[in-house]
C-alpha cells in the first residue's frame, strides 16, 4: 500500500529541507560586491527565472474568418 493521497511524500519534503538550507548557506558566503559586471548577470540571469512568475502568452478571442475590404472607400 503506497501513501495516502493529499499526504506529501516524506522523501521529496526532506530533499527540498536540505537543498533549501544548502542554498541559504551558499547565498550567505557571496560577497557581491567582489563579483565582476560579467559574474553578477550571470547570477541576476539564474536566479530571476526562480524568482519571476513565466509570462505566459494572452488567448485572444478567436477573430471569425471572414475577409474584409482591404481599402475603406
Amino acid at each position: 500500500m503506497g501513501r495516502i493521497a493529499g499526504i506529501p511524500n516524506k522523501l521529496t519534503s526532506e530533499v527540498k529541507e536540505k537543498l533549501q538550507t544548502l542554498v541559504e548557506g551558499v547565498v550567505d558566503t557571496l560577497d557581491i560586491t567582489e563579483m565582476t559586471i560579467d559574474q553578477k548577470l550571470k547570477l541576476l540571469q539564474i536566479t530571476s527565472q526562480y524568482i519571476l512568475p513565466r509570462l505566459k502568452s494572452i488567448y485572444t478571442e478567436k477573430v471569425k474568418d471572414e475577409d474584409l475590404p482591404l481599402f475603406i472607400d
